[in-house]
């Protein structure tokens, strides 16, 4: 078994979504003896780059794409980084003979599969994690490319098409293989689909003090920590709102791990009445800043899981959440959760703030949730079984 792993990522992503769930598994293929390439944005050479871009500017001069529901050069954009990917990943699947391609976006496997068609002499069986709630075109709509209707059907048809071929269809949770299922109309659920949630993540533990120290973290405020990429779906305007709606003795410190364009979210931070500055920043050490936060927020419209709340658990953290996607599965009483809106949001973060006993007891719950989650070595296995089942099959 010789197994590709290919997603669109950028190195930020890397930093703080799928590749935070995906390292720990490539690490323990390799201390199994099993041979696992990796492949993200970053491997694309120059030329490859080049091609897209002209191919980009070419797209965006169509007649008629101007005026219309869908947002086409966004559009344009994300589905070209996925060919580009799916044809990088083909070219590599034969020549270096891999027998299992896993592609993280159905829309890569769609690249895949194309290209694979004009390589007769050697054909690795391939499948798709889907890593959005729900199908993922529905994922790209939410995230901030605006679909009109005509196209969000012909996507939808294509990504249905595309889970029927592969040799596996995995999702983080229940709730979200059946939304999967739901979006796309394909009933009965087919046999070769799973859910699979992410390894239990290793987090850093430290006394709260001793955080604080190495952050130079003062008791003059509340530190309240949310993590994420900067994107709509994060919904980091309304966590702004909300925070701004609290009532506390102190003043609340909003700090954001999260890299993106920062300038927009801190004018509504003023604007909204915020008295300190969001503090922005990029770790690598997640649990440094979990350990010394007085509350974790995920204010998200959409999760398929949702790692970083998980993360807080581990952490001993007390964390609030939207109950959105497959966060409550994966939550469950081991965070409080919310509405997705500003005053549900503010109004649970003001009980948990107002509460510590509360807030001690969500936090032991979670902690409590964390340490009973499957390690990497049961997810591996999980991920080993489907990978010999889809050679079998």
């Amino acid at each position: 078994m010789k197994i590709l792993m290919v997603t669109r990522e950028t190195r930020s992503d890397q930093r703080y979504g799928l590749g935070r769930s995906l390292a720990p598994i490539v690490e323990e293929f390799q201390r199994r003896g099993v041979e696992v390439g990796y492949l993200c944005q970053a491997d694309l050479g120059r030329r490859a780059i080049l091609w897209q871009q002209r191919l980009l500017a070419l797209l965006n001069c169509l007649p008629g794409i101007k005026n219309t529901p869908t947002h086409f050069p966004a559009l344009f954009q994300v589905l070209l980084e996925r060919f580009n990917m799916g044809r990088l990943a083909a070219k590599l699947a034969v020549t270096q003979k891999y027998t299992h391609v896993h592609c993280h976006d159905p829309y890569i496997a769609m690249s895949l599969r194309f290209f694979l068609r004009f390589y007769l002499d050697h054909k690795p069986v391939w499948g798709i994690t889907e890593h959005g709630f729900g199908c993922y075109t529905q994922a790209i709509h939410e995230d901030g490319v605006h679909l009109g209707h005509r196209v969000m059907r012909f996507m939808r048809h294509r990504e249905a098409n595309i889970l029927r071929a592969a040799f596996w269809v995995i999702a983080p949770t229940r709730r979200g293989v059946s939304q999967i299922a739901h979006d796309l109309a394909i009933h009965p659920l087919p046999a070769h689909w799973h859910h699979l949630v992410h390894a239990r993540p290793v987090v850093n533990r430290y006394s709260r003090k001793d955080a604080r120290n190495r952050l130079s973290w003062n008791e003059s405020a509340i530190y309240i920590l949310s993590i994420g990429r900067i994107s709509p779906v994060k919904q980091y305007p309304l966590l702004i709102e909300a925070c701004a709606k609290l009532k506390l003795e102190k003043e609340p410190q909003l700090v954001i791990l999260g890299e993106g364009d920062h300038s927009t979210l801190q004018k509504l931070a003023q604007q909204s009445g915020l008295t300190r500055e969001i503090l922005f920043a990029v770790a690598e050490d997640i649990g440094l800043y979990l350990c010394a936060a007085d509350l974790y927020v995920s204010a998200s419209a959409s999760e398929s899981f949702g790692l970083a709340n998980l993360e807080a658990l581990v952490a001993g953290t007390a964390a609030v959440c939207t109950a959105v996607g497959g966060v409550p599965e994966v939550a469950k009483d081991g965070a409080l959760l919310s509405e997705p809106t500003i005053d549900a949001l503010a109004e649970t973060m003001q009980r948990m703030l107002n509460d510590p006993k509360m807030r001690e007891t969500i936090a032991q719950q979670g902690l409590a949730r964390a340490n009973a989650w499957p390690d990497i070595i049961e997810i591996t296995d999980r991920y080993e079984a489907i990978y010999r089942q889809a050679t079998a099959g």
